[in-house]
């Protein structure tokens, strides 16, 4: 193996990832694929591992892998995606409002049928079903 140059375990205990995951990172293009040895293994340098950090990071903070592809391809075509990088930030913001809205929503009803449970349970004679799991089915008219 060339001086600077690692295999594809080494990459992934540097990078934190599995090598599966750069082999996938990889195909997907957001990872250029490193050069071969005459043996065909992979030689991946510090800046592989830079790039499978960075695109780890990315993903972590909710880019889709196929986008953030498609902002590095612009990237690479010396297009800076910054703005498009920023709309997609922003939309992913919204996403996880509207989520953390409907988790509070949920989190409340999941109170409320708990209340109701405890309710049915006081009034439940020992050794009677209080079909608990029965009220969570929607009322069919």
């Amino acid at each position: 193996m060339p001086p600077g140059t690692f295999t594809i375990g080494e990459a992934a205990t540097r990078s934190g990832v599995s090598a599966d995951t750069i082999r996938y990172y990889e195909r997907i293009g957001v990872l250029p694929k490193p050069p071969r040895s005459d043996a065909g293994y992979r030689r991946y340098t510090d800046a592989h591992v830079g790039r499978i950090v960075f695109v780890r990071n990315a993903a972590r903070f909710g880019f889709p892998l196929k986008e953030l592809s498609s902002f590095l391809t612009s990237r690479e075509k010396g297009q800076p995606p910054c703005r498009s990088v920023r709309a997609a930030g922003e939309r992913l913001l919204q996403d996880m409002e509207r989520q953390i809205v409907e988790l509070r929503e949920a989190r409340d009803q999941m109170r409320r049928t708990l209340a109701d449970w405890d309710t049915r349970l006081a009034r439940t004679p020992p050794g009677t079903p209080a079909r608990l799991l029965e009220s969570l089915a929607p009322r069919v008219s």
